[in-house]
């Protein structure tokens, strides 16, 4: 049995300026948030450029996303990597 160890992995990301005025206006039109939506994959593939660069391989991960402010995000990257 390969032996395992826990990784925890935090980027927090913000919007742009000029982007969250056009957010607020996509929201009032019940649009999707392109900016968030942006924000978020800017983020995790932020960490799939460590995990990648650290080499690891894992037996299970989860991503928990949340919103620090309006305009910020925290992404929590957590799982077992074989070690």
């Amino acid at each position: 049995m390969k032996r395992t160890k826990q990784v925890v992995i935090t980027k927090v990301v913000s919007r742009n300026i000029v982007w969250d005025a056009f957010a607020q206006i996509q929201n009032l039109l019940g649009r999707n948030l392109k900016s968030y939506e942006d924000m978020t994959a800017r983020g995790v593939k932020q960490i799939e450029e460590d995990i990648k660069k650290q080499g690891l391989e894992f037996k299970w991960y989860r991503y928990q996303i949340t919103q620090l402010t309006n305009g910020a995000l925290v992404i929590m990257f957590y799982g077992e990597a074989f070690v």
